[in-house]
Parts: C-alpha cells; structure tokens; sequence
C-alpha cells in the first residue's frame, strides 16, 4: 500500500507541474456542461415565417395569428408572391414560408377544404419536422373548432378528449434531457486523453524502466496510474452535478449514492481504456490521436444523440462495445426517472463487466510490453 501511495502521488506531482492540464481537469467541464445546457436546445421556437396571403381575410389572418401565437413562429416579412417568398428562403432570411389560397375564406364558410401550403427549409431536419408539425396541430385545432360549430355542439365536450402528461421531464426542457447524459461524454473526453500519456509519458522520459524495476505488481503500476484520474474524475462528476443542480435546476430524483457508484465504474471503464491506449501507443503524439478514435463513437453510438432503438440492427450490436451507452442509461435512470441499481441491473451488470474487462486487458498489454 505504501508503494502503491507513492506512485500515486508521484502522479499528482506530475499533474502539478503542468498547470495547463490541470486548468483544462476544471475548466472543461464546466465550460462544455454550460455550452451544451444552453446551446443545445431541440425545442426550436421563434422560427422566421414569411406569408402570402392571398385571401386576406379574416379567415386568414386567424391562421396567421394561431400559428404566431403557438410561439414557434415568427412573422418577419409579408410577401407578395411566392417568388418573393422563394428569394427570401434562398437567402436563408426565413426558414418557413406560409402560402394561404385566394379561396381560403371562401372556402372555409362554405364547408369545402380551405387550401394552404407550408414550405419549410428542408436542409435542416429538426427545424423542418417541427414546424410542420406544430403547423398541422395548428390546422387540426382550427378543423376540430369549425366542425363542432357546424355541429351545433357548442356546449358539448369534443368527442374525444386525449390529454398528454408527460413523466419525468414535465416541462419538455431539453436540458433536463441533455445534461445527465452529457456527464458520460464531458467524463470521455478529458479522462481517456488524460490517460492515454501515462505511461507513453513515462517511456519518453526514460522513467518506465525504473517504474518496471521497481517492487510494484504490473496490476498495482496500472491501478497506481489510475488512481490519480479517478479522484479526478469523481471531482469533474461532482463539479458537474453541482452545476446541473444549481445552473440549471435538474435535481438527482434517485438515490446520490447510487449516482456515484455507478459514476466510479464508469471512470473505471473510460480510464481503463486510456491506460489501453497508453500501453499501445509508442509517443504521446500517438496516444492523444488513438484517444481522439473513441470521440465519434461515443457521441453517435452511445444514444446520447440518437436513440439506438432507430439504428440499423448491426449498430445496434456495436454500440454494445461503447459503456457510455450503459452510464447513459444508468444515469438517466437515476436522475429524471428516480430508479434504483436493482431496477437498472441490466446496464449496470454490463457496465462492471466492461470495467473488469477493460483493465484487465490495459494490466496485460502492459505486462507483454514491459516483458
């Protein structure tokens, strides 16, 4: 254990003589969780609208105005023609155009289908998607309204009466979504680079021989490495938390403990997989690019940003080979929905025994490299 000490604090006397590392060890953490809470946002409201009315009736300007008020709409410009609208969407000056036909009033008081077209900027899927989304609630409220006028029912409740409660994240906030699982890739992304110079490090200096000659096992060199960055990443967990709880208002709905012990085996994995690299890699050069290999795998396949249930069956099974997939699940679990471990067996099973695996085989190339 003594021994054991001593290579770890020899590690912190490293980290202390190179204070860039360990301004990026606070300031990234903090600078990513402020960027992605805030930036990131698949709420898109606001969107500029430009309309030709061809009607210009009252008819009309209630569509108009139910779909500004919906505030995801923004009238900017109202065109004269939709050539004049189409110049105003090449020039990206709007993203939606609203074309409402001359016989739209008309239409509408006589019964027969009033006709509008909206054009959305198809270059962007999730501005497109939810502006004709919001769009077609909007025609469908105004349709259910006439139809039950023309009913004579207008005392009488709608014939079906479908009312939505979303669990876990009421308000739909997409930093309530975002920023749990961001804690997986903000642990990545500073803790496999960090690591991944250990021992490249060591090798470099001319020091790794002595580390070899010393009475320390293999196993103990590698946990005496890892040692260190845990402790650093149990502080960039809590320094994150902190800044989900206090900046953003996200409250942990399970249990704390749980949350860190499932954020400790998680480390575990991302550092057992820069200790990896650290012992394949022959300079630092070449270890800070094999860690950059795990970024985009992290990010894609780990449903931080797509949800793995709507890849192709083959990506599927691949992201089985990435554990933020698990901590995402784990923690989000924990933190919107209030489960327990036992509840997430499952992915938490999965999670310690990419663990073991992971630095069981950092702790063995090791041991044929030094051999």
């Amino acid at each position: 254990m003594k021994r054991l000490l001593t290579l770890v604090w020899k590690e912190f006397a490293h980290l202390k003589r190179d204070p860039i590392t360990v301004r990026l060890i606070f300031f990234i953490p903090i600078f990513q969780t402020l960027l992605f809470g805030y930036a990131i946002d698949f709420d898109v409201k606001q969107l500029k609208t430009v309309v030709v009315d061809e009607s210009r009736t009252y008819e009309s300007r209630e569509l108009v105005a139910k779909m500004t008020a919906s505030d995801y709409f923004r009238i900017v410009r109202y065109a004269d023609s939709m050539e004049e609208m189409g110049r105003e969407l090449d020039a990206a000056h709007a993203a939606v155009g609203l074309v409402i036909d001359r016989d739209f009033g008309k239409d509408l008081r006589r019964g027969a289908p009033a006709r509008a077209l909206l054009v959305v900027n198809g270059s962007d899927n999730v501005v497109s998607s939810q502006a004709v989304a919001v769009a077609s609630g909007v025609a469908r409220q105004i349709s259910a309204g006439i139809l039950i006028r023309r009913a004579n029912w207008e005392d009488a409740a709608p014939p079906v009466d479908l009312r939505v409660r979303p669990w876990y994240n009421p308000d739909l906030r997409t930093a309530t979504f975002v920023i749990p699982g961001l804690l997986a890739l903000i642990l990545t992304f500073t803790l496999i680079p960090f690591t991944a110079v250990a021992i490249v490090r060591e090798q470099e200096r001319g020091t790794l021989e002595q580390l070899q000659l010393s009475p320390v096992s293999h196993v103990g060199l590698i946990v005496g490495k890892i040692l260190p960055f845990l402790l650093i990443g149990l502080f960039q967990l809590t320094l994150v938390t902190a800044l989900m709880r206090f900046v953003f208002g996200i409250r942990i709905a399970g249990n704390v403990a749980g949350f860190y012990a499932a954020g400790i085996v998680f480390i575990f994995c991302v550092l057992g997989l820069g200790m990896l690299v650290s012992t394949v890699a022959k300079t630092q050069m070449q270890a800070i690019q094999l860690s950059f290999f795990f970024m985009l795998p992290f990010v894609f396949l780990s449903g931080y940003v797509f949800p793995i249930d709507g890849m192709p069956r083959f990506f599927q099974l691949l992201t089985y080979l990435v554990p933020a997939r698990f901590f995402i699940e784990v923690i989000r679990g924990i933190v919107l929905r209030g489960a327990n471990l036992v509840e997430l067996w499952r992915p938490v099973a999965l999670l310690v025994l990419y663990a073991f695996v992971i630095v069981g085989a950092a702790a063995l190339t090791f041991r044929k490299r030094a051999a």
